[in-house]
């Protein structure tokens, strides 16, 4: 009997000490699963504290956005960024509006020019000094550019320059879809050509036109360039 007595005695510690270990494995267990949740939520509260540094604007800077409906960011772009804007009667239209939103810009339109005169006149604005590193050109207007034209102004441009080129809205003319396709495609195959697709945005706003349907009045001027600044903000701040 005594030995009967002290098997039961010893298989019951035997138990007893199983529990306390698991008890110990579930506590252990918890603790891990609180401290791993504590510092993913840290972690989440942290990711969501981080915040975009906020835009300084000068009074300039801030009468620019407002009055083109900018953001912030896109109006201090605009006035930091010295550019040389090139093209045709279309240009000469939409030259205030550069200027204003653009300070430190350099405009060059001509009424008739082709695209063939490009590649000359680049070579002659850069002799002058007057060459910036982003560059719009809005030509097409007067009929479609030839690829050999289009490859000699980017020769002369070079590879660090940026191009923004600005599709032409000349629903009139059998050449608009021409010209247009060639601006796709050189974009798709040079980095630094950048569309600024003023055809998709100003299809279906007759009243920014005159009544030939190509030269823009006011509000058309506004559209225009307001949509060179924003493809121009978002490349230089990607």
């Amino acid at each position: 009997m005594p030995k009967h007595s002290a098997s039961n005695s010893g298989s019951g510690k035997k138990w007893l000490t199983a529990i306390v270990v698991l008890l110990i494995v579930i506590i252990a267990g918890v603790g891990i699963s609180h401290s791993f949740n504590h510092n993913k939520s840290t972690t989440q509260q942290t990711v969501t504290k981080v915040k975009p540094k906020p835009v300084k604007l000068s009074k300039a800077e801030k009468k620019t956005q407002k009055t083109y409906n900018l953001t912030p960011l896109e109006a201090k772009t605009a006035h930091e960024t010295k550019i040389t804007a090139i093209g045709d009667s279309v240009m000469l239209d939409i030259e205030p509006t550069i200027k204003d939103i653009f300070p430190k810009s350099y405009v060059d339109g001509q009424v008739g020019r082709q695209f063939n005169q490009l590649p000359g006149l680049v070579t002659q604005i850069k002799a002058e000094g007057h060459l910036a590193n982003d560059i719009v050109i809005n030509l097409g207007t007067n009929g479609p550019p030839e690829k050999s034209d289009i490859d000699n102004f980017l020769k002369e441009v070079g590879n660090s320059r940026q191009v923004y080129w600005v599709t032409t809205h000349v629903p009139t003319q059998p050449w608009q879809k021409t010209t247009n396709n060639l601006i796709m495609k050189t974009a798709q195959q040079h980095s630094n050509v950048h569309v600024v697709d003023w055809q998709a945005l100003s299809k279906n706003h007759s009243s920014w036109f005159a009544p030939d349907h190509i030269h823009v009045q006011t509000q058309g001027a506004k559209q225009y360039v307001r949509l060179i600044v924003q493809v121009l903000s978002k490349v230089k701040n990607q």
